[in-house]
């Protein structure tokens, strides 16, 4: 199998040379050429999938290492019978802590002992937020 592979995609090449012959290549310059003998395409935002660059190919599975989608031609990878595959949540995590981060900073430098927190959002990360605040004992009203 013969995968073909944004560069840019942090251990690509741990998660993904197990399972063939991977070609790691800037996600801005891949093209149809490169995919011809291709059967995975992995990219990142920066490359569009479309017909332009999967007509003719051997492709039947585009994955993306982002939460979007936007980047990819949907409609024309079901007509084709690729399946496709997107990562939301994939940053909930570290974008979580950060934010606790930030406040626990605030509330430190302006000495404030806050008994209640609002969380704007409720979706992969404000849920997350809603769960770390309310262990730190804060009441926690969510707005979504």
């Amino acid at each position: 199998m013969k995968i073909v592979c944004d560069e840019n995609i942090t251990f690509a090449k741990e998660a993904f040379s197990s399972f063939g012959n991977l070609a790691l290549l800037p996600g801005r310059e891949i093209t149809n050429k490169h995919l011809t003998d291709a059967d995975v395409l992995i990219v990142r935002s920066v490359t569009e999938v479309n017909e332009a660059l999967l007509k003719g190919t051997k492709v039947k599975f585009v994955g993306t290492a982002t939460i979007g989608t936007d980047h990819l031609d949907k409609n024309y990878l079901s007509d084709n019978g690729i399946t496709f595959a997107s990562a939301p949540g994939c940053n909930s995590f570290a974008v979580s802590e950060w934010v606790i981060t930030a406040v626990l900073e605030l509330i430190s430098k302006f000495e404030l002992n806050p008994k209640t927190a609002a969380v704007i959002g409720h979706g992969n990360i404000g849920s997350k937020v809603t769960k770390i605040l309310s262990a730190l004992g804060l009441t926690v009203k969510v707005v979504d």
